[in-house]
């Protein structure tokens, strides 16, 4: 038999393969479900390892009351429970078809209005209003750049707080730049590491092509104004009282940019509408699907979502800015 400790360390290693929030969300869904196990005054015997006939029923319940996509990650939480404690689960045609029908009986308050993606109008009123001789602002506009144009969710480029974790985040090491902005001579398309991403708990990297407002030239400005060092956070500033090197946080880069977006009379946004907007204007622009699925790490076709209700989401857009965007086709962009 295996010792205590081997068998712990083998579980730890198991729940390793997910992200903390997932895990987080199984837990959840596990002790949701005993509470309505509890609830319906099912037998404990019954409950655990879970029946088929009680599974079902579990996932009955959702219907009318919440989304589809709650029923389904509760049941993902209670498959993965079984999946560790080496139970069978008790996967069924009866249980495909009842969480198919809780789709069906979905309430309307549980469906998410779909969110806006960031435009190439936003990114230009952005860096019209964004002082770029101010390291934060600089910093900023940069980061906008690097994840609109690198398709990544915001969480791989910011933290949530200052406390940077160097383990899961890029640092200024991680950036190789393209030889015409200021990288090696061999290096033909600027390219970062992430140490961890959503799917890729190993790294993966973010290639970035040439474009407008080029993020490659703004990384390498980036860099020297606000003198980082090869292992300070690719996303950090001097501090205009302290001078002291402080990493960028979501909360404070989403807010600077949503100041700037409402008062032009634009939508206020979150993180992920940067990775839809980028998807979006990719597919738009014409570049070949598979593309811009590889280029944004996609590991699924969920992405050609954006693409098939861009009409729904460009109307909506337009209809939210209250503006008619009129490009500066004649200024030199900044970057």
């Amino acid at each position: 038999m295996l010792s205590r400790r081997t068998w712990q360390h083998t579980l730890h290693i198991h729940d390793s393969a997910l992200a903390a929030t997932t895990r987080d969300n199984y837990r959840r869904a596990l002790t949701r479900y005993k509470e309505w196990a509890d609830a319906e005054r099912v037998p404990k015997h019954m409950q655990l390892p879970i029946r088929e006939q009680v599974v079902c029923a579990f996932a009955a319940s959702f219907a009318g009351v919440y989304s589809a996509g709650a029923a389904r990650s509760a049941i993902a939480g209670l498959k993965y429970y079984h999946e560790k404690k080496g139970w069978r689960w008790p996967s069924s045609a009866r249980l495909s078809r009842i969480l198919a029908a809780v789709r069906l009986h979905a309430p309307a308050t549980s469906q998410r209005a779909p969110r806006p993606p960031v435009t190439l109008a936003m990114l230009d009123e952005a860096l019209l209003h964004l002082d770029l001789n101010r390291g934060f602002d600089l910093c900023v506009a940069t980061t906008m750049l690097v994840v609109f144009w690198g398709q990544m969710r915001l969480g791989e480029a910011l933290p949530t707080t200052r406390a940077y974790d160097f383990s899961s985040m890029p640092a200024v090491k991680h950036a190789k730049l393209r030889a015409d902005a200021g990288g090696d001579l061999s290096q033909e398309t600027t390219a970062i590491w992430l140490p961890r991403t959503k799917t890729a708990r190993t790294g993966d990297w973010v290639w970035l092509a040439r474009h407008h407002n080029d993020p490659s030239y703004a990384l390498h400005r980036h860099f020297r104004a606000n003198r980082l060092a090869p292992n300070d956070p690719l996303f950090a500033y001097r501090h205009d009282r302290t001078d002291e090197v402080t990493p960028l946080t979501k909360r404070a880069f989403m807010a600077r940019l949503n100041e700037i977006w409402v008062a032009a009379g634009m939508q206020r946004v979150s993180g992920h509408c940067f990775r839809i907007g980028s998807t979006t204007a990719l597919l738009r622009a014409g570049v070949a699907p598979e593309v811009v699925k590889m280029a944004g790490r996609w590991r699924s076709d969920a992405f050609l979502r954006y693409w098939r209700s861009i009409d729904a989401i460009i109307s909506q857009h337009a209809d939210l800015c209250e503006v008619t965007w009129k490009g500066h086709d004649s200024e030199v962009p900044p970057f």
